[in-house]
């Protein structure tokens, strides 16, 4: 995806001092390591723990982004005004940066939200006093992660449809645990994520090869297989193309796994995040697989469907083999 950066601005999170620190100047753009930074965060914003949806057009988030291009600054701070009045309900919510930014994707205008906690990290300081020059280990306690990792929370926003994507943590709020950005902040369901989906997908599966006595690990492989399939033409989770997959001639199996699905709340095609063929090559690419002797193989998919190169072999005393053929060459990766 194609990110031109547009503006930026930074506020500080300090619980212990009240208020958020509210910045009266955007970000400099014209700095390469701030534009790299940025952009990475937004990248990292579509994961495979991403859900996504549509918010409300008479929202309180909504009504704010229409003044996002035309005052900027003013909306940054009324939109972690608004973030904050619910985040600081929490026990255990930590502080943090949080960073607006205002971009095109593709020539489409969005708003990004994201927050980065605070961690722990030693440095040096150098002090001059009247006995010379000392050089000091320091702890500071309000270091960024770096531009690699995911934010630990986030959204972005299509000014034009509203669509976003999100990703969200559980915090304690009078002692109950819950998610409290989609509920409270944005006032919006979001659907479930990728591996939200999976999670109930597998369960589901699991459930069906004990049914009806079908391999386990032969169907979860299979599972993966299918789903990195149906996201590679039409990036999509489709369950019912999964289910013909998986479960092929096995009739009874299928409809009960479809059942299951509907049953779980999983939508026939479920809509996913932008980059997900990018992810799902990522996520499901390769198989990985651990035996009961401690052996543990990571096999790519072009290899585990070729039985000319792997192949899986039932016993009829219940055991198994794995034969690993036409093998040139092996290294050992210390």
């Amino acid at each position: 995806m194609e990110i031109y950066l547009k503006q930026a601005i930074l506020h500080l999170i300090d619980r212990e001092a009240g208020d958020p620190v509210f910045s009266q100047v955007p970000l400099d753009l014209s700095a390469e390591y701030i534009r790299d930074y940025l952009t990475k965060k937004i990248q990292k914003l579509s994961s495979a723990q991403t859900k996504t949806g549509r918010l409300v057009a008479d929202s309180v988030v909504s009504r704010m982004l229409a003044t996002a291009t035309d005052d900027f600054i003013a909306f940054s701070e009324a939109f972690v005004k608004h973030w904050y009045q619910m985040y600081q309900g929490s026990e255990d919510a930590p502080n943090s940066d949080v960073f607006i930014v205002l971009y095109e994707e593709d020539a489409l205008a969005q708003v990004a939200f994201i927050k980065v906690n605070y961690k722990e990290a030693y440095t040096h300081f150098t002090d001059l006093n009247e006995e010379g020059l000392a050089n000091r280990l320091i702890l500071n306690r309000a270091i960024l992660a770096g531009k690699a990792q995911k934010p630990d929370e986030g959204m972005t926003i299509d000014l034009k449809t509203l669509d976003y994507e999100l990703i969200e943590k559980k915090y304690q709020f009078s002692g109950d645990k819950r998610y409290y950005f989609s509920t409270q902040v944005i006032e919006s369901v979001p659907r479930p994520s990728l591996d939200d989906h999976l999670s109930v997908i597998k369960k589901a599966a699991k459930k069906m090869s004990e049914k009806f006595e079908t391999p386990t690990y032969d169907v979860l492989a299979n599972i993966q297989e299918a789903v990195y399939d149906t996201i590679e033409e039409t990036g999509t989770l489709d369950t019912t193309e999964i289910a013909q997959k998986v479960f092929k001639e096995n009739v009874s199996a299928r409809m009960a796994f479809q059942e299951e699905m509907t049953e779980k709340g999983v939508i026939e095609q479920t809509p996913l995040v932008k980059e997900v063929k990018e992810i799902s090559e990522k996520k499901f690419g390769k198989q990985k697989l651990k035996l009961s002797n401690g052996i543990e193989l990571i096999v790519p998919l072009d290899v585990y469907r070729n039985p000319d190169l792997i192949e899986f072999v039932n016993h009829p005393d219940g055991t198994l083999s794995v034969t690993i053929k036409n093998v040139e060459e092996i290294v050992n990766r210390l």
